[in-house]
């Protein structure tokens, strides 16, 4: 899916909204809670994009849920899927009765090590999410789903420079002032990184989101 991704995202988030938002879960066992943001992001052709996110500065920690769809996105149960999952054809199959045109991605993203050497991800692979209610301004539902953890370490030169400190702390400033999907067009767009050799499984349970975002901030779903 990352060839769908414009170089430019379009940030829509309010103050109003950081206040009346939030984002909920229990990732392996640990309680997490952060304030709710949305970013969409038009896409060629008739499918479009929502994202929104739950989004933590110290250490940096993001859940996302991603949503590419056709016409409208409604209320409704929907399969999380892995990125590369063969049945997104399935899904968005106009001539197949039981294609439900929403392909939903559940993402996770941890900072480990101090300040930002490395990451520990799970990366979307499956489960549901329920839309219980969906505006022109709002988006209410639960999710729970397995992720597939991939570790991902700091290059060395990074590392050594100092460089790719002074990156990991612009990153979070952008984060701080509720921009964070700005700093980045994937959940698992680490810059200067590489993927590590650990891998595992990571569980998401009792997720609930429920992201407000300002009239002025409008768009068509």
């Amino acid at each position: 899916m990352r060839a769908l991704y414009p170089l430019l995202f379009i940030l829509l988030f309010g103050t109003a909204a950081a206040q009346t938002s939030q984002f909920t879960a229990t990732i392996n066992g640990k309680p997490f809670k952060a304030n709710g943001q949305r970013l969409k992001l038009p896409l060629p052709g008739s499918m479009r994009y929502l994202a929104i996110a739950g989004m933590n500065v110290k250490p940096d920690v993001q859940l996302w849920l991603r949503f590419f769809y056709l016409n409208e996105l409604k209320p409704g149960t929907y399969r999380i899927l892995a990125e590369n999952d063969k049945s997104v054809k399935e899904t968005f199959d106009k001539n197949n009765p039981n294609a439900s045109a929403v392909y939903a991605l559940l993402d996770y993203t941890e900072e480990t090590k101090g300040m930002g050497h490395a990451f520990q991800d799970g990366e979307s692979y499956e489960g549901t999410v329920t839309i219980s209610k969906v505006t022109d301004t709002s988006i209410e539902g639960t999710f729970s789903g397995t992720l597939k953890g991939q570790t991902y370490k700091k290059r060395v030169m990074a590392t050594l420079s100092g460089f790719g400190l002074r990156q990991n702390l612009e990153d979070k400033a952008i984060t701080a002032a509720g921009g964070g999907m700005f700093v980045k067009g994937d959940p698992h767009d680490h810059d200067n990184t590489k993927k590590g050799d650990k891998t595992d499984d990571i569980r998401v349970e009792n997720g609930t989101f429920n992201v407000y975002w300002g009239k002025d901030d409008k768009a068509k779903q």
